[in-house]
């Protein structure tokens, strides 16, 4: 016999529909000691600055708003958050199929129903309308390694002039080729269908990491629908 739900998941009662999940408020305790924000606030003012440019076309920018709105109010149902994650997906999908579906090549997409998210992705990072360095993790990762390889070099030079100590400014670490020599597309390409597609097919999944999601969507569709891009 399945277990009974706990009345957090359950529909709320009409004088708790304003009342936080305490999930969340869990997860914002540490954030309130540190910094004394209101948690709330800062729950808003992160996903309020994930944005759209003006030129993704209505629909698509409507319906990537629903999905930081759910983002939003998962601070008071905390199941909202993978309904939230996958609303910004099937909004990816939307705005791909809405930019490339007249144009995908029959290599990518030979079936006679609407092509899915995986092929439209695949043929935007192709065809270089999505680009590595149009992503925030793509070039804090670069200025990692650049940071590294910096780092490395002095303290070889400080073995190499036997000094006792040696001083870092990491302003000096400027990526090179080789920083940038890591490729982010492929790993989209593999990660966000299937997150996309667990939860079409049906999950139980629940976690609150949502927040990278909507940011990737959003440069995703930035890119697709930037005027110099198009």
């Amino acid at each position: 016999m399945d277990e009974k739900p706990s009345d957090l998941d359950c529909l709320k009662p009409l004088e708790a529909i304003h009342s936080v999940d305490p999930r969340s408020d869990n997860q914002a305790v540490l954030d309130i000691f540190k910094n004394g924000a209101n948690a709330v606030a800062e729950h808003h003012r992160a996903v309020a600055n994930i944005k759209l440019v003006e030129t993704v076309p209505e629909k698509i920018f409507v319906q990537f708003e629903t999905a930081k709105n759910l983002y939003l109010y998962s601070w008071f149902v905390y199941r909202f958050f993978p309904v939230a994650e996958h609303h910004a997906l099937t909004c990816l999908e939307l705005g791909l199929r809405q930019r490339f579906s007249d144009v995908l090549p029959k290599k990518y997409w030979d079936k006679p129903w609407k092509p899915t998210l995986r092929p439209l992705l695949n043929f935007a990072i192709d065809t270089r309308v999505i680009k590595n360095e149009c992503f925030r993790q793509w070039r804090d990762h670069v200025n990692l390694r650049a940071q590294e390889r910096y780092a490395m070099e002095r303290h070889r030079e400080m073995i190499e002039r036997d000094l006792p100590q040696i001083e870092l400014d990491y302003t000096l670490a400027i990526p090179n080729d080789h920083d940038r020599d890591w490729d982010y597309l492929p790993i989209l390409l593999d990660v966000l269908p299937g997150i996309r597609n667990s939860y079409a097919h049906g999950s139980t999944l629940l976690h609150n990491q949502v927040l990278g999601t909507l940011e990737l969507v959003s440069e995703i569709l930035n890119q697709l629908y930037d005027s110099e891009t198009k």
